[in-house]
C-alpha cells in the first residue's frame, strides 16, 4: 500500500463535495461545530474553514476523524475508507466491506462493545485529538470508570488511519512486577513483541511494521515495565502509536495522560431537559434488561442512587441489573446496595467477576503503609484537605511522609483529587465501603486466630 500522505490534494469539485457533506451531515445530526469538535477531536477552527471552503488542503487525519465522527449517525457515510493515492472513494459513499476485505485495516484482539458511550464525548474527543500530536496516550482512572471502553472506541475511530491495523493486548494475566519482576518482564515482552512483529498479519508490502495502533489494556501492575517497553517500541517503529489504560500513571515524559473521571450525577448548568450522564446510563441499562419498567416518575431516586455510587459506570450498570430482583427503594439502602455490588457477577462487563474483585486487585498491589493510610482516609467524611489528615495517619510518619503516600494513592486512582484553588481529596464510596469491610473482616479473623492460640488456663471449664 502506498504511504499515506499527510494532506489531501483536493480539486475544486472535491472540496465543494466535502464542504456540503460536512455541513449537511452535521446539521442532520443536530450538532453545532463545537459539538462536532468534541466528538471528533478536530478543532472548531478547522471545521469552520472546511465548511466555508477556505481550507483546500486539509490534513488527512482531520478529514478522516470528521467523517468517522459523523458516521456515528450519518447513514450516507457509516465508515470511512483508508484512502490512499491510488484509490479514493467518492465522498459520502461507503466502501463495500464484503467485496473489498481490505477496505478497513485488520483488528487483532478484543473488540469494542457496540453500545453508545454515554457521557464520554469529551473523553473520546480528547483521545482522538491527542492522537494527532502524541504517539503515546495513557488513560488513567479507578477500576470500573470506563478506561477500556474509551480506549477501544477511540481505536475503532482511528482504525482507518493505520494501514498496519489495530492490535489490543490485555495485560491483566501478566504477573505483578513487584512480586515476580523477571517473569513479569519476560511475559510482557513476549506479548507486546508478538503484536508488533513485522510478520504479523495486516502489515503489507514487507516494509516493516508500517502505521499501527497498539492498545495495552490494564497496565497498572506492570506500569514501570510498560513504560520502558513503550519507549523502546516507539524508538524502533516510527509508524507505531500506543494507547495504554492503567489505574496508575506511567512515568514516560513523552506520554499524554488523560484522567477518566466518573460520570456526572447532576445536570449541566442551565439545562432543564438534559439528563445527567450517570442517570442516562442507568436508564439505558434498565431499558435493555427490563423494557417494561418505567422509571420516568422516579428520576430523583435514580439520581440519588447514582450519587451513592459516585457516578462510577460499572457500579451503575451492576445496580441497574439489580432491579430485576429488587425495587429501587431497596437499592437506596447502603447495606443492600453494597452487598449487591460485592456479589453480583459482572464478568461480562469487566475482567473482574465482581466489583469486590476489582477493588481487591488494586488494594493488594499496595505496600503496607499505603494500605494503612487508605484505611485512615476511608474513615474521613466527604472530601478533605491535606491539612485535615490526622497526624497519626499512615503509621505516624509525619506530614511530609503522609503527603508522599497520599500522592501515590492518587497516582493509583484510589484517591481522587479536586484540583481547585485548594486541592481537595476524596475516597470513592465503593472504595471506602470495601476498605472498611476488609478491615473489619481482617480484625475478626485476627481475633479468632488469637483466641485459638490463647493457652487454656488450668481448671477452666
Amino acid at each position: 500500500m502506498p504511504i499515506l500522505k499527510e494532506h489531501y490534494s483536493f480539486d475544486r469539485t472535491d472540496i465543494h463535495q466535502l464542504r456540503d457533506f460536512l455541513v449537511n451531515q452535521r446539521r442532520l445530526s443536530g450538532w453545532t461545530q463545537e459539538e462536532l469538535s468534541d466528538r471528533s477531536g478536530v478543532s472548531v477552527r478547522t471545521i469552520r474553514n472546511l465548511e466555508t471552503g477556505s481550507n483546500t488542503n486539509p490534513r488527512r487525519t482531520s478529514v478522516s476523524l470528521l467523517l468517522t465522527a459523523l458516521g456515528a449517525t450519518a447513514t450516507a457515510f457509516p465508515e470511512p475508507a483508508p484512502w490512499d493515492s491510488g484509490r479514493r472513494p467518492t465522498l459520502g459513499q461507503s466502501p463495500d466491506l464484503h467485496s473489498d476485505p481490505t477496505a478497513l485495516p485488520p483488528w487483532q484482539g478484543p473488540r469494542p462493545l457496540g453500545d453508545v458511550l454515554v457521557g464520554r464525548q469529551a473523553d473520546l474527543g480528547h483521545v482522538l485529538s491527542a492522537a494527532q500530536r502524541s504517539r503515546l496516550i495513557v488513560l488513567t482512572g479507578p477500576g470500573g470508570v470506563g478506561k477500556t471502553r474509551i480506549a477501544l472506541a477511540a481505536a475503532s475511530r482511528l482504525r482507518p488511519l493505520f494501514q498496519g491495523g489495530v492490535a489490543v493486548a490485555e495485560l491483566h494475566d501478566i504477573p505483578p512486577q513487584h512480586l515476580e519482576p523477571a517473569a513479569s518482564a519476560a511475559e510482557l515482552t513476549r506479548v507486546v513483541r508478538r503484536l508488533t512483529s513485522s510478520n504479523e498479519g495486516g502489515v503489507r508490502g514487507g516494509a516493516g511494521l508500517g502505521r499501527r495502533l497498539l492498545v495495552l489494556d490494564s497496565a497498572e501492575h506492570v506500569s514501570q515495565q510498560t513504560a520502558r517497553i513503550a519507549r523502546q517500541l516507539l524508538d524502533e517503529h516510527p509508524g507505531l502509536q500506543i494507547i495504554v489504560t492503567s489505574r496508575r500513571a506511567l512515568a514516560v515524559g513523552a506520554a499524554e495522560t488523560w484522567e477518566v473521571e466518573p460520570l456526572s450525577c447532576d445536570r449541566r448548568d442551565g439545562s432543564d431537559t438534559e439528563l445527567p450522564s450517570a442517570v442516562e446510563l442507568f436508564l439505558r441499562r434498565v431499558r435493555a434488561s427490563l423494557p417494561t419498567l418505567d422509571l420516568g416518575n422516579r428520576l430523583p431516586l435514580v439520581q440519588q442512587l447514582c450519587r451513592l455510587l459516585d457516578g462510577m459506570p460499572l457500579a451503575i450498570e451492576v445496580a441497574a441489573r439489580g432491579l430485576r430482583s429488587l425495587p429501587l427503594t431497596a437499592l437506596l439502602h447502603d447495606g443492600t446496595l453494597f452487598h449487591l455490588l460485592a456479589h453480583v457477577d459482572a464478568g461480562d462487563l469487566s475482567r473482574h467477576r465482581t466489583l469486590s474483585d476489582s477493588l481487591r486487585w488494586s488494594y493488594e498491589l499496595l505496600p503496607a503503609p499505603h494500605r494503612e493510610l487508605l484505611r485512615e482516609l476511608s474513615s474521613l467524611p466527604g472530601t478533605f484537605s491535606l491539612d485535615a489528615i490526622p497526624a497519626q495517619a499512615g503509621g505516624g510518619f509525619g506530614s511530609t511522609r503522609v503527603a508522599h503516600l497520599l500522592a501515590e494513592l492518587a497516582d493509583v486512582s484510589l484517591v481522587q483529587i479536586n484540583r481547585g484553588q485548594q486541592y481537595r481529596y476524596g475516597v470513592h464510596a465503593l472504595v471506602r465501603h470495601w476498605v472498611t469491610q476488609e478491615e473489619a473482616s481482617t480484625d475478626l479473623g485476627r481475633s479468632a486466630e488469637q483466641a485459638r492460640d490463647r493457652p487454656v488456663l488450668a481448671g477452666s471449664a
